[in-house]
C-alpha cells in the first residue's frame, strides 16, 4: 500500500462592519459644505461674540443688532440646504435684512439723539400772545 501525502489549507473570512474613520468622515462633511454655510457660521459666531465680548458690544451698539446678525447667520447655515440652487438670492436676502435692521436701528438712535438735543436747545413756542390762549 502506497502512502500519499495530502495537504489541505482552510481559510475563513468573516465579514464585519468597517471601523468608523471619524477623522476622514468629519473632514469629508466639512469639505462638502458650501461657502455660504461658512459665511453663515462666521456671522453666527460674530453675532454671538458681539453679545458677550465688550469691545464688540461697543462696536455693534446693542444686543438686538447682535441677535439680528446671529439669526442671519443661522439662516445662512440652514436655508441653502432647504432651498437648493438659490444661494446668491438667500445671501442677498439675509444681507439686506440684517443691513436694513442695522440701518433702522442706527437711524432710530440718531433720530432720538437729535430730537433730545433739539428739545434741549430750542425752547417750546410761547402761545400766550395768541387769541384763545390762557
Amino acid at each position: 500500500m502506497a502512502v500519499t501525502e495530502h495537504e489541505e489549507t482552510r481559510a475563513k473570512s468573516k465579514l464585519v462592519t468597517a471601523q468608523k474613520d471619524t477623522g476622514r468622515e468629519l473632514s469629508a462633511k466639512l469639505a462638502s459644505l458650501k461657502g455660504i454655510v461658512w459665511v453663515g457660521a462666521a456671522m453666527f459666531l460674530f453675532g454671538l461674540a458681539s453679545i458677550f465680548y465688550p469691545p464688540l458690544k461697543l462696536i455693534i451698539g446693542s444686543v438686538t443688532t447682535s441677535v439680528a446678525i446671529l439669526v442671519g447667520g443661522i439662516a445662512l447655515m440652514i436655508l441653502p440646504s432647504l432651498i437648493v440652487g438659490n444661494e446668491l438670492l438667500i445671501l442677498a436676502g439675509v444681507a439686506a435684512a440684517v443691513g436694513l435692521w442695522i440701518l433702522a436701528h442706527r437711524h432710530g438712535q440718531l433720530r432720538g439723539l437729535l430730537n433730545a438735543a433739539e428739545a434741549a436747545v430750542v425752547p417750546p413756542p410761547d402761545n400766550s400772545g395768541k387769541a384763545g390762549g390762557a
